[in-house]
Order: C-alpha cells, then sequence, then structure tokens
C-alpha cells in the first residue's frame, strides 16, 4: 500500500506543459506540420464560403431574361386575339408589361429590292409579328432608329424592325433613315434595327412586323402568345392567374409557361458546386492529416530514449500517450485557425474581383479550430498509442 501510495503520478498540467516545449522546441517542423493542416482549412472554408456566394451571384442574376418572363400560348393555332385581349392582363398586381406575339410558320426572303429586279438576292429570315408592348417585355431595344408603335399597328401600316444580323447583310446602316425593305415581294419601311435579347434567340436573323399582320395572314402564322414581363418574384403568381384573366370563359385555352423557382434554383446551383469542390477540400484534408501523423510517428521514433526514460521513472502510458495527443492537437488548433483566416480572405478576395455578394455563415468561422482540432487528434491518435507501447528498458539498451 505505501508503494502504491507513493507511485509517481503525472499531473495534466505537466502533460500540456512538456508537449508545448516539444512543440516550441522543433519550431520549423511544427510550422510546416501545422501548415499542411492549415491549406486543408483554408480549401474546405474557401469552398464553402465561394460556393454560397456564387449561388447567390447567379441566382441574383437569373432575372431579367428568366426569372421575370411568363409566357402564354394559346392552345388553338386558329385564335388570333385582339389587343384588348391582355388590358385585363396588364391589370393584374406584379405585371410591369405585356403584349401579343407570332412567329411566322415558314422563313421568308429579305432583300433591298424585289425579286423580278433581282431574283437570286436576299437572304431567307424568321418572321414575327408583335405588339410594341410584347417587343418592351421581351426587351427589344433598338440600336438605331426606333420601335414601331400602336398606330402603326392599328393603321396597318407597312413598316418593320431588323435585327443587327439582317440589317448586317443588306447593309441597312449605311443607307438612309427608314430604308425601304422587301420581305417575300412586300415593301416594308424598317422603323429601327434591333439586337435579339437574352432569351429570344428565335428573334436573331429576323423582321419582326405589327402585330396587326398575324391578324390579316394567319395562315402564315403559327399560335398566338401572351408575353409578359412581371416584377421579380411575382412570376408564379402571375402565372397561375394568367388563364382566367386571358380566357375567362375557357381558361384551359391558354397553356402558361412560367419560370422556375429561384430558390430551388439556388438550392440546386449550391449544392452541386458545394459538394464538387468539397471533395478537393477533404483530399486536402487527409494530405494535412497524413503529414501531422507521419511527423507525429518520426518524432516518436527520435524520441524513443526520452519515452523510455519518462516511463522508467515513473510515467504512466496515458500520460504519454496524452502528450503526443496534445502535440497533434496543437499542430491542428494553429492550423486551423490559420486557415480559417486565409480561407476568409480568399472568399473576400474572389468576391470582390466578381463583384458578387459575400455570403460567410457565421459557423464558418468554427470550422477552422475545430475542424483542425479534430483533424489532429485523428492524425496524432496511432503516433500516440505507438509512444505509449515504447518500454522503460529501451533506455538501458541504448
Amino acid at each position: 500500500m505505501a508503494l502504491r501510495a507513493s507511485r509517481i503520478r503525472t499531473a495534466p498540467a505537466d502533460v500540456f506543459l512538456q508537449a508545448l516545449r516539444a512543440v516550441l522546441g522543433r519550431r520549423a517542423r511544427s510550422a510546416l506540420t501545422a501548415a499542411g493542416i492549415g491549406l486543408g482549412i483554408a480549401a474546405t472554408v474557401a469552398t464553402i464560403g465561394i460556393s454560397a456566394s456564387a449561388a447567390g451571384a447567379i441566382s441574383g442574376r437569373f432575372d431579367a431574361a428568366q426569372a421575370t418572363a411568363v409566357l402564354g400560348r394559346y392552345n388553338d393555332v386558329q385564335v388570333r386575339p385582339a389587343s384588348r385581349a391582355v388590358d385585363e392582363l396588364r391589370r393584374l398586381n406584379g405585371v410591369e408589361e405585356a403584349g401579343l406575339t407570332c412567329a411566322g410558320t415558314d422563313e421568308g426572303r429579305l432583300s433591298n429590292i424585289p425579286t423580278r429586279l433581282d431574283a437570286e438576292g436576299g437572304d431567307q429570315v424568321a418572321v414575327y409579328a408583335a405588339e410594341p408592348s410584347a417587343l418592351r417585355a421581351l426587351g427589344v431595344f433598338p440600336l438605331q432608329g426606333r420601335l414601331f408603335d400602336d398606330g402603326h399597328d392599328l393603321r396597318g401600316d407597312r413598316v418593320a424592325l431588323v435585327d443587327d444580323v439582317a440589317a448586317e447583310a443588306l447593309n441597312l446602316s449605311a443607307t438612309r433613315s427608314d430604308p425601304i425593305v422587301y420581305f417575300d415581294d412586300v415593301p416594308y419601311a424598317v422603323m429601327g434595327v434591333y439586337q435579339a435579347p437574352t432569351g429570344a434567340a428565335g428573334l436573331t436573323n429576323a423582321i419582326v412586323l405589327p402585330y396587326r399582320a398575324c391578324r390579316d395572314r394567319w395562315t402564315s402564322f403559327a399560335e398566338s402568345t401572351v408575353v409578359v414581363r412581371t416584377a421579380l418574384g411575382a412570376a408564379d403568381q402571375v402565372g397561375a392567374a394568367m388563364p382566367l384573366a386571358l380566357v375567362p370563359e375557357d381558361p384551359a385555352a391558354v397553356a402558361i409557361q412560367a419560370p422556375a423557382d429561384l430558390r430551388s434554383f439556388r438550392g440546386g446551383v449550391e449544392q452541386e458546386t458545394r459538394a464538387l469542390f468539397l471533395g478537393l477540400a477533404a483530399v486536402s484534408l487527409v494530405i494535412g492529416a497524413l503529414g501531422v501523423s507521419n511527423t507525429t510517428l518520426v518524432s516518436v521514433l527520435e524520441r524513443r530514449t526520452e519515452i523510455g526514460l519518462r516511463r522508467a521513472i515513473g510515467a504512466s502510458r496515458f500520460a504519454v500517450a496524452g502528450q503526443f495527443l496534445v502535440e497533434s492537437s496543437c499542430f491542428g488548433v494553429v492550423g486551423g485557425v490559420g486557415g480559417a483566416v486565409i480561407g476568409i480572405d480568399v472568399i473576400s478576395v474572389v468576391c470582390l474581383v466578381k463583384g458578387w455578394v459575400v455570403v460567410i455563415d457565421p459557423l464558418l468561422l468554427m470550422v477552422g479550430p475545430v475542424g483542425g482540432l479534430l483533424v489532429g487528434v485523428l492524425a496524432g491518435a496511432y503516433p500516440a498509442w505507438a509512444a505509449a507501447r515504447v518500454a522503460p528498458a529501451t533506455t538501458l539498451r541504448s
């Protein structure tokens, strides 16, 4: 009992003090070891932050041509609604602009002169008929000249808009204002030249006529379409109310095409980008953990005499293992804190260059020290177990 009472025990404070001295005594090796974990933590923090910021930026820009555009297609191709058909629709909350369009069933020949003067001249272009309000809803703005107005539509004037691709082929920019072009041998005064907006690729290499052409020459055009531009976030509600506003006696006569929910879109982008880059960050963390484990194991082999001497004077296996666990944990915490700082700096720089809003979850600040501590403990587990198995007789053999 006397021997057992007098048995030397290592206090926890001594274990921490000895581990700290060992870490500070090998500063270069300790710094490089902590840097391995730091790079892995930095990659993890930067990945999470950049993916969240990128998702926010993408969903924020998924707006003009997609998130606020709603289309309503009349199922009966022979239905040609009058302009007043969308008057009730314009009164809906959230509707900023609305109008009627229809696309031609076939392409036609567009040229500067009639066919009888040049049978092989001109190019094949698409044809559209649209109200001025529909063009504004689509985001069509003239590069030169102006859009035709409701007066041209009511009077049945032969006016047209030509996109920049067709205008360049006809060299319209070098001619006088309101030049005359021939579409299928019918003369039209060109009111303006436009560039096809994003999300309306069908308006490229095309000529746009007033909507009256769709009613007067209905066999040359496909079904009518209602184009609506809404306030951001109002597309779903407007799309749900459109059929009743357009055809109250038969709402099923109109098929609605509304944009996808932005929240789902953002969530999908964030999950996919985060899953992709977190895999790369995990590889960095594994490499850092292997570096810590290898360095700690080498330290155990180099200090076998010291460990044996400590065991000979009464240090327990638990105290020896605890010292090496504390050493590897120090590497992990220091590397984790430094990695978190570097990761946040990387997020800020990337967002600044890209013009994104920085999105950082407050919990992300805990990823560095906590993650580094966990990696350090796991990486030091085997070396600590190896150190605890060093026998006291090792000192005598040395």
